[in-house]
């Protein structure tokens, strides 16, 4: 009991409202004054948003991790939050059936070299996004994709703009998440599973997975889909691991081979025992039609920072292919624009 209510902790704020009528649908909850975005969010911070944040870490409340797609930090993960009085109050919520109801989280946002929060200098400048937004230093936990929330959210009254109000938000630092790193190897996937099943019993994961390199294309496949099936807001797959890739880049969608059905086209790298080939896919729009004209072109790996149009590559590669062999091409071209790879297994290779 002692330990729960030194873990409990609260901090007192106060917020003013824009103004929006009821009905209109809300981006943001709360936003920093300097937001450009007032016509959608229901209130306006009364302090900066970098001394909100300092303050709520002064007060116990601990930094957690926002997202970030280049680094394939897909889950944002942080302590739930508890506001009085009740958000609900003001904001009316009707979410698709599909999408879960997910408390607020402290992420802390993403941060400049100093340590300083981008919403405080970076437009929308947002501090509770009721999207994924990796700015914001509030968001709720999940993914909840910008387009699919949209008018989800809605002012549940009309506030008189200008009108004060004072939140205390609440929070129980032991609920934050804990971070696992996990191996996956041929003769351990059943055991890693298990052990991620029965650690998140009691509380919410954030896992990096990293794949042993001497495991097959086919096992890490094998291991990926059974990971797949357990990738939620419960146990978050996070993250690459050094020298691995993220786990997704072994579960491609097998019509993506198509490249007539792709709406950007990717590298191609083939990878095989004795050599490997990078292809860039030229796309000319000037052909009549409504699709381009492509045509493959082998091209150095030294050349692919010449070709910035697109982040993905896709690996073509042997099943029985070690994940080292493919390993030693991606290396080849790191710190260039591709951050997603996608491992397609290729017969005859």
């Amino acid at each position: 009991m002692i330990a729960a209510l030194f873990l409990s902790a609260s901090l007192t704020f106060t917020a003013t409202a824009t103004g929006v009528g009821k009905g209109t649908p809300l981006e943001f909850v709360f936003a920093d004054r300097t937001t450009d975005r007032d016509y959608e969010t229901m209130f306006l911070l009364d302090e900066p948003v970098a001394d909100f944040c300092r303050r709520l870490e002064c007060a116990g409340l601990p930094r957690g991790m926002p997202t970030d797609a280049a680094s394939c930090r897909l889950w944002p993960v942080g302590c739930p939050l508890s506001f009085s009085p009740s958000l609900d109050k003001y904001v009316e919520t009707s979410l698709p059936d599909d999408l879960p109801v997910a408390p607020p989280v402290y992420t802390g946002g993403l941060r400049d070299k100093k340590g300083n929060p981008i919403a405080a200098t970076e437009m929308p400048s947002s501090v509770f996004s009721v999207y994924t937004l990796a700015q914001s230093p509030i968001v709720h936990d999940g993914i909840f994709e910008q387009g699919r929330v949209y008018g989800c959210h809605l002012a549940a009254m009309e506030l008189k703009k200008g009108t004060k109000v004072t939140f205390t938000v609440t929070w129980n630092a032991e609920e934050m998440p804990r971070h696992l790193d996990v191996t996956v190897a041929s003769t351990n996937a059943a055991e890693v599973l298990s052990l991620l099943r029965k650690e998140s019993e009691n509380r919410e994961l954030d896992v990096t997975v990293a794949f042993d390199p001497e495991m097959m294309v086919s096992e890490a496949r094998a291991a990926a889909l059974a990971l797949s099936r357990i990738d939620s807001h419960r146990i978050k797959l996070n993250g690459r691991a050094d020298g691995s890739l993220f786990y997704r880049a072994f579960v491609p969608e097998s019509e993506w081979t198509n490249r007539a059905m792709r709406l950007v086209q990717p590298f191609e790298l083939t990878v095989s025992s004795k050599k490997e080939t990078l292809v860039f896919i030229d796309e000319d729009w000037s052909v009549e039609g409504d699709d381009p004209k492509l045509t493959p072109k082998e091209i150095p790996f030294a050349d692919v920072a010449k070709y910035p149009k697109t982040d993905t590559c896709f690996v073509f590669v042997a099943s029985s292919e070690r994940l080292k062999r493919i390993m030693e091409s991606v290396n080849r071209v790191k710190g260039t624009s591709i951050n997603n790879w996608y491992v397609f297994p290729e017969p005859g290779l």
